[in-house]
């Protein structure tokens, strides 16, 4: 088989993963946040928002560092597994004793304490993905993704029989805890293929150091994004309570899954563009151009149904004791623009080695997202938290502009988002402005929106040509 046509059935692999798991998860979800109610769901969000946030402490970064360094020193990719194994091991139970204490020091009810002490442990499933690196090097990523997919469906399934049987809140802890665990054993046994994948546990201070040296500056950017997408929720408890928290976090959850979408596009999708395209300076520049504009668009069309019908879509979604929260849905889909563009350019920023130059970027949108979170959350609860967070993403996405390396890129997408954002907007204003009925209006205004797109060439059927035939290298 061909580089090409590898790189295409393994992007395949992966993109059909984490699409399918994504799909399964959201639905469980919705089904969960109405079984549960607010308030229930308040407490659920609370633990996982501090999950999510000591989640840095064992970073992604590692295995890619170890499979860096693997592909450089291939006689000690073992110690590197191992070193790469063993740090997030370490780091895991950091995070546990981190989060166990400061919730206890911050005088959280001993319940939510214990339910925190449970998810935490699955701090240690971090460590699976160190496995996976071998493959991940000779472009073998069906078995990892087979390990990680099975045990994403188990726990997809172990929540959804949850809600069937009526089980209380701390089944979905101990569940989590279990699929944690079992994808770590999942994702062990592909060690067992060869020899050579086999962690080797007697590695030495220079592989420790050469992890950690390669990583921190992806840490700290790693942490700057967990404060924005998490510590409003931290910060709406201790002021509203658990049923804040628990509408806030209905609209957050949705949105969570949809930034999978630039993500899985940067994974599979964006090498392809940039490989058709000659893998020139130029051919890169062209295809940010069609990452800018698919990925706005993308964006739009989920901001129109969740900002220009935003009570509607909640109450569809989860019910009408969430209702209250539809502005925070607005605010934080608004967010959605923004969002995926300060993904293009964080992965500019990567491709361009320029991640110390990124930290000023999102190390301000994070103290910004704190300050307005401090501010606002007090006075206006739910939906100062959106207000916030619209404005971390926006701030970080006009920040890049400011910097020379980011500059021609900025300005390309400026130029190729800003009509498809003016019409969505207009379309929105209208929607609410006229309180239109979602059944009945909103698949008119999507088909509005796409006719509009085409009609203002802001794609053409030229440049679908370009996309469906980068998908589609001639085997070599």
């Amino acid at each position: 088989m061909s580089l090409a046509r590898k790189i295409v059935v393994n992007n395949l692999v992966v993109l059909s993963q984490r699409m399918g798991c994504a799909v399964v998860g959201l639905l469980v979800s919705i089904w969960l946040i109405r079984y549960l109610g607010a308030e229930q769901f308040g407490i659920y969000s609370l633990v996982f928002a501090w999950f999510t946030f000591l989640n840095v402490i064992t970073p992604p970064m590692i295995e890619q560092v170890v499979a860096r360094e693997a592909v450089i020193f291939p006689e000690r990719m073992r110690k590197y597994i191992g070193a790469g194994i063993t740090l997030k091991l370490g780091l895991a139970l950091l995070g546990w004793i981190m989060g166990v204490s400061i919730t206890y020091l911050l005088g959280y009810p001993r319940q939510i304490i214990f339910y925190l002490a449970i998810v935490l442990l699955g701090l240690l499933g971090n460590a699976s993905y160190v496995f996976q690196v071998p493959h991940q090097i000779e472009l073998r990523l069906f078995r990892p993704v087979l390990a990680d997919g099975v045990s994403n469906l188990l726990y997809q399934l172990g929540r959804a029989g949850t809600i069937l049987i009526q089980l209380g809140l701390s089944a979905f802890f101990w569940i989590y805890l279990a699929y944690r665990l079992v994808q770590l054993g999942f994702f062990s046994l592909l060690s067992l293929e060869k020899k050579e994948y086999r962690p080797d546990f007697h590695f030495g201070y220079s592989e420790v150091r050469g992890i950690i040296q390669s990583s921190w500056i992806l840490l700290v950017n790693n942490i700057f994004i967990m404060l924005i997408s998490r510590i409003d929720q931290l910060l709406l408890y201790p002021v509203w309570g658990e049923r804040a928290v628990g509408l806030y976090a209905s609209c957050a959850n949705l949105i969570d899954y949809l930034v999978l979408i630039p993500s899985v596009w940067y994974l599979t999708v964006f090498p392809l563009v940039v490989r058709y395209l000659g893998e020139s300076q130029e051919a890169y520049q062209k295809a940010n151009y069609y990452s800018f504009k698919y990925l706005t668009l993308s964006a739009v069309l989920f901001w129109i149904p969740f900002a220009g019908f935003s009570e509607s879509s909640i109450i569809l979604l989860f019910g009408a004791e969430y209702s209250n929260a539809h502005s925070a849905l607005f605010w934080l889909s608004s967010s959605l623009i923004f969002m995926f563009m300060q993904v293009s350019l964080l992965n500019l920023a990567l491709a361009q080695k320029k991640e110390r130059l990124w930290l000023w970027v999102n190390g301000a949108g994070a103290l910004l997202n704190i300050l307005l979170n401090l501010w606002l959350i007090p006075v206006y609860g739910i939906v100062g938290a959106g207000i916030a967070n619209f404005c971390a993403y926006f701030i970080q996405v006009l920040l890049a502009g400011i910097f020379q390396e980011f500059r021609k890129a900025f300005f390309l997408m400026v130029k190729t988002c800003l009509l498809p954002v003016i019409i969505g907007g207009g379309i929105i204003l209208v929607s609410n402005w006229l309180k239109l009925e979602l059944k009945i209006w909103l698949p008119i205004m999507l088909i509005l929106f796409l006719a509009l797109i085409f009609i203002t060439k802001v794609i053409t059927w030229k440049e679908l040509e370009v996309l469906a035939k980068s998908l589609k290298p001639k085997v070599q």
